[in-house]
């Protein structure tokens, strides 16, 4: 006969789920739709990407476009530092956490709308690399590299 007090849960193994039960991360990439800008006096960085999805209905490719707003505090030097130096048309990668908020507008309706706070920030590539004029055959490689930054999180207790 099987009681409650005979089938614990691994103790371990049940924190941990519930330390990521509740995880909000999300990836995006696009390109940049205007120069990032500096805002909440400096604290924030501000970009907005757009990105494509195409598929095919009765044998013709149709495209979705998608935007998104992403914020990058200036608490993550390494990661706003890059964000800052991106430009209009850039390709970008960005990994952080969905934040939503409604709000009622002026006509009276309900909307919503997101952002993501960006902690991780990823060039994939610049718009015109061959705008920049090389002095070398190694400078032109290394406007195609690309520019990442790394997250140092600190492990749970």
């Amino acid at each position: 006969m099987l009681t409650k007090s005979n089938v614990q849960p691994d103790e371990a193994n049940d924190s941990h789920s519930q330390l990521f039960a509740d995880t909000n991360i999300t990836m995006k990439s696009g390109h940049l739709t205007k120069n990032p800008e500096i805002v909440g006096d400096g604290k924030y960085v501000k970009v907005r990407i757009a990105s494509n999805k195409q598929y095919e209905v009765d044998g013709e490719i149709k495209t979705n476009t998608n935007y998104f707003n992403i914020m990058v505090s200036s608490n993550l030097t390494e990661a706003f530092e890059l964000t800052k130096s991106f430009k209009k048309g850039d390709w970008a990668y960005f990994k952080g956490e969905d934040s939503t908020k409604s709000f009622d507008t002026p006509e009276g309706y309900k909307q919503t709308a997101s952002t993501i706070f960006a902690y991780h920030a990823v060039l994939k590539k610049e718009k015109n690399p061959a705008e920049s004029k090389p002095e070398s055959k190694n400078a032109a490689n290394s406007n195609t590299s690309q520019k990442t930054t790394k997250l140092k999180v600190a492990e749970p207790a």
